[in-house]
Order: C-alpha cells, then sequence, then structure tokens
C-alpha cells in the first residue's frame, strides 16, 4: 500500500510538472508570437509579373478585323465598310517592328485602323506585333 501511494504521488507530480513546463512553453510562444505580430512589418506580397500573351491581345483586339491567320480581307464593322490588310503579305513581313508598332498605337484613319494607345501599354503592342511575326513565319 505505501508503494501505491509512492507511485500516486510520483505520477502526480509528473503530470503537475509537464502541465506546468507546457503551460510555459505555450505562453513563452504566443508572447514572442505576440511580439512578433506587434512589432514586425509584414512582409510584402511577392508581385508575380507575366510577360503580356501577344496571341490573347491579338484574339482580343486584332482578330476581328485580320482574322485568326493575319489575312484580313473585306468585312463591315459597326456598320462601316473595311478592307484590313494582309499582315503576311511580304510587305508586312520587311517591315520594321517599330513601324508596325506606331500603326497599332497610332492607327491608320483613312483605312478604318483604331489607335490602340489608350487601350493597350507600349509593352502589349510589342507582344501583339511579335504575334503577327509568328504569323508571318507560320505560312
Amino acid at each position: 500500500m505505501m508503494m501505491s501511494k509512492i507511485k500516486f504521488v510520483t505520477t502526480l507530480v509528473f503530470v503537475a510538472m509537464f502541465a506546468v513546463a507546457c503551460g510555459q512553453a505555450s505562453n513563452t510562444s504566443n508572447s514572442r508570437t505576440n511580439t512578433a505580430n506587434t512589432s514586425a512589418t509584414p512582409a510584402p506580397t511577392p508581385v508575380v509579373s507575366r510577360a503580356p500573351d501577344g496571341k490573347e491581345l491579338y484574339a482580343l483586339n486584332c482578330m476581328i478585323c485580320h482574322k485568326e491567320n493575319g489575312k484580313g480581307g473585306k468585312l463591315t464593322v459597326e456598320g462601316k465598310a473595311i478592307n484590313p490588310d494582309d499582315l503576311t503579305l511580304d510587305k508586312f513581313v520587311k517591315m520594321k517592328d517599330e513601324k508596325i508598332i506606331g500603326y497599332v498605337t497610332n492607327g491608320v484613319e483613312d483605312e478604318g485602323m483604331p489607335a490602340f494607345k489608350d487601350k493597350m501599354t507600349a509593352e502589349e503592342i510589342r507582344a501583339v506585333v511579335a504575334h503577327v511575326r509568328v504569323l508571318q513565319a507560320n505560312l
């Protein structure tokens, strides 16, 4: 019986010490966490930048007139008959990117080509021209 009391008291002391030790670790952890949360500057959210997708931009802005393959052709847009250029013709293949970028940026009013300077960034316009070059290469 004496041995049972000793085991019981020892177990009780061990459980009490364990509970106290866990409580202190938890309090220490919480105080560190609370201090860190109130005094540290939160890490900035990383910005994932991706290059504009020329094919997607072409589809959204150019394909209605120049068709999926860049061939263009006669059509009516908003009641106006237009004849968009075939971008795969040799004259466009030989044209410098900067000249095509100028057409896309500023438009060609006499031919019904709208300006896209207020709709796309310079980087997006370059991506569209790069996609036109892909269309030209896939002939």
